[in-house]
């Protein structure tokens, strides 16, 4: 008996948890634009339009599993392309443009942000400051911003932040808990705070594990 209310008990967990996630896909697909399909999601997907942003603004191609935030203000565009993915407790908060390469993996808790979030003048913070939360005056794209293009088959580790501007070449591993703030060549690890090349070429003496 007590074996049957518990399998009773997970089934309507299940259920439930499908709802859920069939809510948050609706709510996410209505702010995105997808291309392709299979794209996949979880429940604490967050798709955010800012500041004139429109659907158009984040892009998720063939495949792409989006498990964290996206937030584009403006003229913002974030595009993910094919089999790329990022984490649960990830986000991407754009004002410029952020791009995903194909088949790169963000861990869990990344922040990429390519943008100063505020101006660095001291008198417009302090004016900001004095304005009503949700205002234009308070949004990102009064600060300074620049691309941040990540190239296909990066790993980026968790609890890692990448700043404006940077660029990530293919292959690249970004260690966890790293900050990146500045280039980083394909074919290298970076690691720490703020991330260095630790090592170059990494991958010429490893042997692929799986048949390609």
């Amino acid at each position: 008996m007590i074996n049957l209310i518990i399998s009773i008990y997970r089934r309507f967990l299940r259920i439930i948890r499908a709802f859920k996630l069939a809510f948050v896909k609706s709510s996410v697909c209505n702010q995105v634009t997808l291309e392709g399909k299979e794209h996949q999601f979880s429940l604490k997907s967050r798709a955010c339009l800012l500041d004139g942003a429109k659907k158009t603004n984040i892009v998720l191609r063939h495949h792409a599993e989006m498990f964290g935030s996206l937030v584009a203000y403006g003229e913002g565009k974030i595009i993910m392309d094919e089999w790329s993915k990022i984490g649960e407790n990830s986000s991407i908060i754009c004002t410029n443009k952020v791009y995903i390469g194909k088949d790169t993996a963000i861990a869990t808790g990344v922040t990429i942000i390519d943008n100063n979030t505020h101006p660095t003048n001291a008198r417009d913070r302090r004016y900001m400051r004095h304005t009503s939360h949700g205002s234009l005056e308070r949004s990102n794209i009064w600060a300074a911003s620049a691309e941040i293009n990540i190239g296909e088959n990066v790993w980026v580790g968790s609890n890692v932040r990448i700043c404006k501007g940077v660029k990530i070449g293919d292959n690249a591993i970004i260690a966890a808990c790293s900050v990146v703030t500045k280039d980083v060549p394909a074919n290298s690890i970076a690691a720490g705070n703020p991330a260095r090349i630790v090592k170059e070429n990494y991958d010429i003496n490893t042997k692929s594990i799986f048949p390609l």
